[in-house]
């Protein structure tokens, strides 16, 4: 399992897991890949969301995983290759949402609100 050993915690992390299961929706189309290309990739990611973790607002590893699980199944597409800037990009908003660090203006507010309403039909399904 070449790849894997540069991660930060242990081989059962929910991160971690997390992180791979999201390289290999990217990676997987119809072409198998090699176990080393879609475990480098995670590792990439893994990096990626480590660096978000913030004691203060409450963003930890759990969070994290079930942020990157999230984007795994609505925004992961073959398309995404190797670029990570994509998910930098979409766990930054995704945690902003669940880990907001600023307060927003009423004009703000009513987007919150259109956000809200969406989350809540999800919720609801």
């Amino acid at each position: 399992m070449r790849g894997m050993e540069g991660m930060r915690a242990g081989k059962d992390d929910d991160l971690e897991r997390a992180c791979l299961e999201l390289a290999l929706a990217i990676k997987i189309v119809k072409e198998p890949i090699s176990s080393d290309d879609a475990r480098g990739l995670a590792e990439r990611f893994v990096a990626i969301a480590q660096d978000r973790v913030c004691a203060p607002l409450e963003i930890d590893r759990p969070l994290i995983a079930r942020a990157v699980r999230y984007l795994t199944q609505v925004h992961a597409i073959p398309p995404m290759g190797d670029d990570t800037q994509w998910f930098f990009n979409m766990l930054s908003v995704v945690l902003e949402v669940a880990r907001p660090n600023t307060s927003v203006d009423e004009k703000s507010k009513e987007f919150l609100n259109d956000m809200a309403k969406g989350i809540n039909s999800l919720m609801s399904e």
